[in-house]
This record gives structure tokens, sequence and C-alpha cells, in this order.
């Protein structure tokens, strides 16, 4: 079967590798489509995460069971899926409490075992969760990245007359601002981001202001980091409200110095957001099945496999026209 592989640092190659068997308590997954997400960005511009080399790459994906194995009970051929791909540890003190996206050695399938750029997958059951028939599963791909921006909104507990900025509009920005917006009715969101066709978007999903940077004397209750650099960091300091609060869910790939005493001046709550809970990611996908919230337009192109390189090259230039980018196989 073709695979998209990680050889290192912008070496990604399109090759045939071995189909998977599933053992007794595996599935195996005929693979609709999959998804490059900001940390295969990390990966392939710095080589962050990895732990094998070579590795099939990517982790956001849904498909179709073909094969099941002999201990399965709830599943069968047929049905559409996606699953959890984060891999814990289980022994540090966060998986003791059962906090496991909060793991001190957290990884994913694509960094740490076989990720899913490539055309089946051996899952473990009790990684899967079923998604109904009749859900479209282009849309459905869409649903760990949305379990990531449903993890913010309830850290946020945003309500209707929060006054919110998200600053950057990727992917996980763009399905806050959708999610913010649509299912917990926040009015006011403004998005701020360079690119003008991200902003488009984020005009689409439910942002009701777009703008490069905010005007120097605008504040915000509620700020969205979803940048990760040290510039939109200092932004949102600079911008939140007295009292407010900064949800960083951003990966930063250096460290960098910022100004604390602004921070703890204004009384601002710094809350970090990482990934989701395996419950977050159910409820995206409750969210896609039953309709509640539109993240289509987050969808910027399909690419075949053996195009991976250069999806890979377009997500990493200077050109942020796109946002969420799909393999489909």
């Amino acid at each position: 079967m073709q695979a998209l592989r990680y050889y290192g640092i912008h070496d990604v190659r399109t090759e045939e590798i071995d189909t998977p068997d599933c053992k007794e308590d595996e599935v195996l997954v005929k693979i609709a489509y999959a998804g490059i997400c900001g940390s295969d960005l990390h990966i392939y511009n710095q080589g962050m995460f990895i732990q094998n080399i070579p590795e099939t790459m990517g982790h956001e994906f849904d498909g179709i069971i073909v094969k099941t194995g002999s201990r399965n009970e709830n599943f069968k051929p047929g049905d559409k899926v996606t699953a959890n791909p984060m891999v814990p540890c289980k022994v540090c003190r966060s998986c003791l409490r059962g906090s496991f996206n909060t793991c001190e050695n957290l990884g994913f399938i694509g960094e740490v075992s076989q990720g899913c750029f490539t055309e089946y997958i051996a899952v473990k059951e009790e990684k899967l969760i079923k998604i109904p028939k009749d859900t479209d599963l282009k849309t459905a791909a869409l649903a760990e990245p949305l379990a990531v921006a449903v993890n913010i909104c309830r850290r946020a507990a945003f309500m209707p007359g929060d006054k919110t900025a998200v600053i950057g509009a990727g992917p996980i920005g763009l399905l806050t601002i959708a999610l913010a917006n649509q299912v917990y009715g926040v009015s006011d969101i403004t998005a701020v981001d360079l690119s003008g066709d991200r902003l488009s978007l984020a005009k689409k999903l439910g942002a009701t202001k777009t703008v490069d940077k905010p005007d120097p004397e605008e504040r915000f209750t509620k700020v969205i980091e979803a940048a990760g650099a040290p510039a939109t960091f200092a932004m949102a300091a600079k911008h939140t409200s007295a009292n407010g609060f900064i949800y960083v869910v951003s990966i930063f790939e250096k460290d960098f110095v910022f100004d604390i005493n602004a921070i703890v001046a204004s009384q601002i709550s710094l809350v970090g957001c990482n990934v989701y809970t395996d419950e977050d990611l159910r409820e995206a996908v409750s969210l896609i099945a039953e309709k509640k919230v539109d993240i289509t337009p987050v969808i910027s192109g399909e690419y075949a496999l053996k195009e991976g390189k250069k999806a890979f090259e377009l997500l990493s230039s200077r050109d942020k026209s796109a946002a969420k980018i799909l393999f489909r196989m």
C-alpha cells in the first residue's frame, strides 16, 4: 500500500509499505480522508516530536472498517469510524489520574508509531469512535482538530456576551471561531491574521470583525492565541482586558521572553489548552454528524498521497491562503 513517510526535515516520500494485519484486539480501517495538522508541519519543518525515521506520518483520519480481530465486540466491517490517535504513557502522574491529554510523555500515531497518511491502518478497538452511517466522511475527517476547538471552548466557558479575539486564523483558530459562534452563541469575535484569505474564511465561519492587528486601545475579555509566535503572544497580552483570560493552544518552536509584569498587573489568567480528551473527540463527531456546526469552509483542498510533498510545501510556504488540506485515499 502507498504511504507518505518522513525521512528528515523537508524530506517526505511516497512509497510502498506492507499492509498491516489486525491483531485480535484491533480492526483494520481503509482510510477515506486524512488531514495535515499543524504538528505535522512542525515535524516537516523542524523535526519535532518524531521518534522513528522513516515513519508514516499523520494522525487525523476517518475511514471504513474492512476487517475485525477475534476479540472485537462492538464494530463490524462497513462501519464508518475515526479514532483517538493519542499514545499516552499510562504510567505518569497525569495518566494515573486519567488525564491522558496532559501525559508527561504524550505522543501520537505518526510520531511514535505508524500514522494515517496511508491506505490502511490497524487500530485498537478501544481507540475507535463510530461515525453515524449518513455522515459525510470528508467533513468528519475534521473531527480530530474540531476536538481541539471543543477543548478550547470548554476551558474558555464561552457565553454569548463575551468579547473575544482569536489570534491566528489557521485551522484551529477557524474551528474555534465556528464553534464559539455557532454553538456557544458568541456574537463578538475578532479574528486576527495577516492572510486576507484566511480572514475571509473566518468571516464565513462566524467572526464579526477581521483585522491584521487590533486597534491600539481595543481590549478583549477572552483571547485565543492560536498563532504560536512571540509577537502574537505579546499581542494577546497587550489586548486582554484587566481580569481577562488568554487561552494558549499553539505549539511554539522556540523559547522566548515576554513581560510577565503586564499579566500580573492586570490580573490576566493565562490558560493552556493541550489537545483534547476522549470526551471532546466524541463531542466533535456528534457536532459534525448532527450538523450543529458548519466547518466545511475550513477545507481548502484535497490531494492524493503521491502529491504529499507538494501539499507540505504549500502549507509551509509564505502563501497562507490554504487552511486545512486533506489527503483522499
